[in-house]
């Protein structure tokens, strides 16, 4: 992506490491409007498709502050929870999906599965492995700080997540195992999420659930160009962005909400 925007997440030392990777809570609204042109020229031109972009349930690894890319773990007994919660909280807000989409690892289909099961949703949930997470190359499942031990340096002082992936990128040099870029990442997630609306669009609309990762529902965001100077943490487990999609254009309505998960605990 040539980002219009940078990721203003400050990487001061381990510790704002940590908060990307683990992704602590923020929550704030965010509205933007931008058209995409990553999709083909006939999508979009029919009924308003809303997206619900959410982000999977705790996992083992988060728990561990390790590097979760293309790398799995099950769910914690917390994210199992917060997934129940999620879809007990869109069914008491009156929220139905026509389809559902997640990431093609444990921890995505999870936690879209225990959502839906709430829900009663009819149907097998649909697995694109556009959806994952960055991948962090030889970095997958080693703990933040060996990470920051390492690509610090190469940091040059830029605090922007893109700066972060390209140190990553760099400090894999030629290992078989691919590191992604920003660019990479967005791309792929806009062509996802891109198929995915236009096929709503074109049977008439309507709510759709899609689970993916931290970082990449914050690539997402930024290339739909909303605001997100205000993320310092990441984006919450269970926490939900809602976007809209008409005409080949997109809205971000709102950014890493909480309140069904909350609303479904109490």
């Amino acid at each position: 992506m040539s980002s219009r925007r940078t990721f203003r997440v400050a990487i001061a030392g381990l510790a704002t490491v940590a908060t990307i990777f683990s992704l602590a809570a923020f929550s704030a609204p965010a509205a933007a409007e931008s058209p995409n042109n990553s999709s083909n020229s006939n999508a979009g031109k029919n009924a308003e498709v809303t997206v619900y972009l959410t982000r999977h349930g705790e996992t083992w690894l988060n728990t561990q502050h390790r590097m979760q890319g293309w790398s799995d773990s099950p769910l914690t007994a917390a994210g199992e929870l917060d997934a129940q919660n999620l879809g007990k909280g869109l069914a008491e807000a009156g929220i139905r999906f026509k389809s559902a989409y997640s990431a093609d690892m444990v921890r995505h289909y999870d936690t879209i599965s225990l959502a839906l099961g709430e829900l009663g949703y009819k149907g097998e949930p649909v697995r694109d492995k556009r959806l994952r997470e960055v991948s962090f190359g030889k970095f997958e499942g080693a703990t933040q700080a060996e990470v920051f031990t390492v690509v610090g340096p190469l940091l040059g002082g830029d605090q922007s997540v893109g700066a972060l992936l390209g140190a990553i990128v760099t400090a894999n040099g030629t290992s078989p195992l691919p590191a992604e870029s920003l660019d990479q990442l967005s791309t792929r997630t806009m062509a996802s999420l891109n198929d995915i609306a236009s096929a709503q669009a074109k049977k008439g609309g309507g709510n759709v659930l899609v689970v993916s990762s931290g970082i990449t529902i914050m690539a997402a965001l930024e290339t739909l160009g909303a605001d997100l100077s205000s993320v310092t943490t990441g984006i919450d487990n269970a926490a939900v962005s809602k976007l809209t999609y008409k005409n080949g254009t997109w809205t971000v309505v709102s950014v890493n909400d909480s309140s069904y998960v909350e609303a479904g605990a109490n």
